[in-house]
């Protein structure tokens, strides 16, 4: 059919995320890059200086090893160069030594026995050789070269990783629960507003109130949406209140304040219904003002109003709390009564009778003598559905009526 706009397509509830798993997953993100970005920061650092520190090593044992070497480059003896080397090869971390001449021709050389224990740590750390020129009088007499290895750098390397790792652990930890404390102290306070308003909208709870919160903007805004229930809450007593006075006034005559006609046929279906289950007996009594339309003639509309309210209070007077009075007509009164063993229609009838026949006092300072006419019947002796038993509560009224003209 043209010219409707299309149905927006409904919206899987099951699709959405939480504020909790949102911020969860936002603040693991911040923590993995945190700890990330500074163990990187840490590890550059320590391995700039613990380079730094091996530079150095080497670069001492080079200008010891120059001293040792020095006379014996003087003499030119190659035995006494070794021994003057002999000092630096129970060095650890000293993988060969070279010492060369004025000349560069080397006067002798040593490896150690002893295998590399990370050569790739080696190769980062010790990428060339430190040469160290040795000196005589201001003159150079040979070089000596020395070449590293791994074997005292790896326990540095070992225990700074697990002393960094350990560090990045901490401060993870430490981050990821000053991050779920955020997250509580942000998210509680948001679910008592969405429980509030989800109450307000589902079950119509509009007493439900926000408790004041921890955070000012979110007290706030719960401060706000009390003031906006407190408006709600007293637009629906005042809504129930317009409802009941309607459906009183719907159900209800408005001049005797007893049910009208569609009350009584209500109640005259849920009568009859419950009396068939339970098998139980019940009396209509169907009741006329005698002679009314002279009442108004004689005395005026008001006085017959207050005939009519007086004969309404004066039937409900003659009743029992369970029983069912109303008016279905202008001067016409319907009666509902339970039966049992201490109630006999004939007899409530004549009371009836009696209590309207006392004097009524009109508006106009004059009194007034009403009579009814009342017929009775029973249910189910004299039918077992509403028109059937109105029929003969009918006719019984009009028989009584007959009775009363010829007394």
């Amino acid at each position: 059919m043209t010219g409707q706009s299309p149905t927006p397509p409904v919206e899987r509830i099951g699709a959405r995320t939480t504020l909790q798993k949102l911020l969860s997953r936002f603040h693991f993100g911040i923590t993995l890059f945190a700890v990330a970005l500074s163990g990187l920061t840490i590890l550059l650092a320590g391995v700039t200086a613990l380079r730094g520190y091996a530079d150095r090593n080497m670069e001492l044992a080079a200008q010891l090893g120059a001293y040792g070497v020095e006379p014996a480059l003087v003499f030119n003896d190659p035995q006494a160069v070794r021994e003057g080397l002999e000092p630096l090869t129970r060095i650890p971390g000293i993988a060969r030594l070279r010492v060369l001449n004025d000349v560069g021709r080397p006067v002798t050389e040593w490896t150690s026995p002893a295998a590399d224990p990370a050569p790739t740590l080696t190769r980062i750390f010790f990428p060339r050789p430190f040469a160290v020129t040795v000196q005589r009088n201001g003159s150079a007499i040979g070089t000596i070269e020395v070449w590293g290895d791994s074997s005292t750098l790896i326990d540095y390397v070992r225990l700074g990783l697990l002393a960094g790792l350990a560090c990045l652990l901490i401060t993870a930890f430490g981050t990821i629960f000053l991050a779920r404390r955020f997250e509580y102290e942000l998210v509680k306070p948001l679910n008592e507003i969405a429980t509030v308003a989800h109450d307000v909208r589902l079950h119509r709870r509009f007493d439900k109130r926000v408790q004041p919160l921890g955070i000012a903007e979110l007290d706030r805004l719960g401060g706000d949406i009390n003031a906006l229930l407190d408006e709600l809450q007293g637009w629906q007593g005042h809504m129930e209140s317009e409802r009941a006075l309607l459906a009183h006034r719907a159900s209800h005559d408005t001049l005797t304040a007893l049910p009208n006609r569609d009350a009584f046929d209500e109640q005259l279906a849920l009568r009859i219904e419950a009396a068939s289950a339970r098998g139980n007996r019940f009396a209509l009594l169907f009741i006329d003002a005698d002679n009314f339309k002279a009442a108004n003639d004689n005395f005026g509309h008001a006085a017959g109003d207050a005939v009519l309210v007086a004969l309404s209070a004066r039937i409900q007077d003659a009743l029992r709390k369970g029983d069912f009075a109303a008016r279905i007509g202008g001067d016409e009164f319907i009666v509902i009564v339970e039966l049992d063993e201490e109630v006999h229609p004939e007899g409530l009838a004549s009371r009836i009778r009696t209590s309207v026949a006392e004097p009524i006092l009109l508006p106009g300072g004059e009194t007034y003598r009403a009579a009814v006419s009342v017929g009775v019947a029973t249910f189910p002796d004299n039918g077992s559905d509403a028109t059937a038993l109105l029929t003969a509560a009918d006719a019984a009224m009009y028989a009584d009526k007959l009775t009363n003209r010829s007394r």
